[in-house]
């Protein structure tokens, strides 16, 4: 054990007892993080080609 009474090596659950992870919920948070992650993308990628269109039209300063 460890200095927290955690056991260093495995966690001593026997895992043949433990109830199985609901499909559905694993799905739905999954679902929701690739949605969350190409909006992000998505927004990230317009303001990086704005900028580099911003940069990329020559200014002139009379």
């Amino acid at each position: 054990m460890d200095e927290d009474g955690l056991p260093i090596v495995g966690s001593g659950i026997d895992l043949t007892k433990v109830p199985a992870i609901q499909q559905k919920r694993t799905v739905a948070f999954l679902n929701q993080f690739v949605v969350h992650t190409v909006q992000f993308l998505n927004r990230f990628s317009t303001v990086c080609e704005e900028v580099c269109l911003l940069f990329s039209i020559p200014h002139f300063i009379p």
